[in-house]
């Protein structure tokens, strides 16, 4: 893809929210595309950014020198968010960060990356310090594993 072509594919996806895209990506992945789609169909996700093995998605925006970051980080007193990491060579996703101080978007964040899923993808928690909020999804979602 080109610049051009990323350009036009945020335009697509972007619902009048914000989408960033690292300068370094040069296609979106079709997982990508679709994680990307469902979470901004999350009406309390305003800002969302893709980079070549990352995906944040936050309600919140905060800036690191030039570069605009969604807020992801656990216990933010106000944020609404998730990361992701994007293991492409074992087709998997990597929960990194969670945070939701409004009951019930942590599982609207889990079911939208849930229903982006082709069948030979895998999604994992590495860490959990969520005081039981993963182990109810695990039980409740086979696709999520602990690891």
């Amino acid at each position: 893809m080109s610049n051009k072509q990323i350009k036009s594919w945020i335009l697509q996806v972007s619902n009048g929210k914000t989408v960033l895209v690292a300068n370094k990506v040069k296609s979106i992945h079709p997982v990508v595309d679709r994680i990307v789609r469902n979470l901004l169909e999350i009406d309390i996700i305003k800002y969302l950014r893709v980079d070549s093995d990352f995906i944040q998605a936050s309600n919140e925006m905060e800036i690191k020198g030039r570069i605009k970051i969604p807020v992801t980080k656990q216990d933010h007193p106000t944020a609404v968010g998730v990361s992701l990491l994007m293991l492409y060579s074992i087709n998997t996703v990597q929960f990194y960060e969670m945070n939701s101080t409004i009951k019930g978007y942590g599982e609207k964040m889990v079911q939208a990356v849930l229903k982006s899923f082709p069948e030979d993808w895998d999604l994992i928690v590495v860490m959990d310090s969520s005081g039981g909020f993963w182990d109810r999804m695990v039980e409740k979602y086979e696709k999520i594993r602990f690891f």
